[in-house]
């Protein structure tokens, strides 16, 4: 390359006018081999940031496709029409990038997840609440009316609040054999508002759903912020909890304590006799039944029984003298003799 060429522009002044001209009208010049051809510019608009579905709580996912399969049904006989839920992924994020996705209103129902300290939330999009109210009067759903509403009508939320009892209901359900929940809903909030329980940068789990009422679909979010379910998450990611010995002689000891100091009712046989079926339907108020004086005499601890012992009188009162501890070894050979 010689010194003269090297210092000549890139572009030339009526290239660099070309190209400013057709980024300006939307039109640019492109040459090939079969001559000068036109390509219109499309506008790109940046859309909401894309979703990062995890696969790192596999013990979620199966919960979650449990539970789809479990609210279906709930759901259609909430709204009295054919009903399919599908779980449709997990993703991990904060708060405030969840509402940045939302296209415009929606509600969100706040429940608490006892015993895990804090709340969960379940969001559904204004569309689907519409769709839902619609159906559940008998409708079949019109086009969406809450594209620029800014509030839920009270039928709109009791509707919403009857579907957020059947989904916290169905997830104690599934989750029994992992943690005993007893959840309880605390109210709605609308997206647009601010809830005291979570905050923006809060880093929560989202798992979606996809809910199909007749023809249409539409999603709903139940959204656990990681501060509330942060005991569980190694039962999420699959793990087992490895039993810690001094934990256990630790409870071993507290459940001693604590059976000792149960309080339990006690009784026992003071005697026995025999009579046809004749002599006890002759019996009228005021008769007598002649019972011989007992010899031994069973204790039972809440029907069960634990010792045998010698009746008789201590300190003017009826009163037992136990014998021998009833095992379960001597239970057996009474039963089988």
């Amino acid at each position: 390359m010689t010194e003269e060429t090297s210092n000549e522009p890139v572009l030339s002044d009526d290239e660099k006018s070309a190209l400013l001209e057709g980024m300006s009208t939307g039109e640019v010049e492109v040459h090939s081999s079969d001559g000068p051809s036109y390509a219109s510019v499309a506008e790109f608009e940046l859309g909401p940031r894309s979703r990062i579905v995890t696969n790192s709580y596999p013990r979620l996912q199966s919960l979650n496709r449990q539970f789809a399969g479990r609210i279906s049904k709930q759901i259609e006989v909430l709204l009295n029409a054919e009903c399919d839920v599908t779980s449709t992924g997990i993703e991990t994020c904060t708060y405030s990038e969840i509402g940045e996705r939302s296209n415009g209103l929606s509600l969100l129902l706040e429940f608490s997840p006892q015993p895990l300290n804090g709340s969960a939330l379940i969001n559904l999009d204004a569309t689907l609440v519409e769709v839902m109210v619609e159906t559940f009067y008998g409708g079949s759903g019109n086009e969406p009316l809450h594209q620029d509403a800014d509030f839920f009508t009270p039928g709109e939320i009791i509707v919403a609040m009857l579907f957020g009892r059947s989904v916290i209901s169905t997830i104690a359900e599934v989750w029994k054999p992992m943690t005993d929940l007893s959840p309880e809903l605390l109210g709605s909030h609308l997206s647009s508002g601010v809830i005291d329980s979570v905050d923006g940068g809060d880093p929560v789990i989202a798992a979606e759903f996809e809910l199909t009422i007749g023809d249409k679909k539409q999603l709903f979010h139940i959204i656990w912020p990681l501060a509330t379910v942060a005991s569980l998450i190694p039962v999420f990611e699959g793990q087992r909890r490895e039993r810690d010995v001094a934990e256990d002689t630790r409870w071993e000891k507290s459940i001693r304590a604590r059976v000792v100091e149960s309080i339990v009712k006690i009784s026992s046989n003071v005697g026995k006799t025999h009579m046809t079926l004749g002599e006890i339907a002759d019996l009228t108020p005021g008769d007598v039944i002649t019972i011989g004086n007992p010899e031994k005499s069973t204790v039972f601890a809440r029907q069960v029984p634990i010792l045998e012992g010698r009746f008789g009188v201590h300190q003017g009162r009826h009163a037992i003298e136990a014998t021998q501890w009833i095992s379960a070894d001597s239970q057996v050979e009474s039963a089988t003799n």
